[in-house]
């Protein structure tokens, strides 16, 4: 499967699993992967919103500052 193809799958999951960090970190690797670096900003933001695990926020802070 092709990052373009897991892209899809996993927008079908967009409502389902809107509340849930790993879905918008996911998604932010995918779209780093298809060449949308503002778009992986905004997931990996929408990540860090929603977990209040520090290594975890740690993680998509390295992220936001690497871009």
């Amino acid at each position: 499967m092709g990052v373009s193809a897991a892209m899809s799958e996993l927008d079908e999951l967009d409502g389902a699993l809107d509340r849930y960090h790993l879905f918008h970190a996911t998604r932010a690797e995918l779209l780093r992967g298809l060449g949308r670096p503002a778009e992986a900003l905004d997931a990996d933001r929408r990540a860090l919103e929603l977990t209040a695990n520090p290594a975890e926020q740690a993680l998509l802070r390295q992220r936001l500052d690497w871009s």
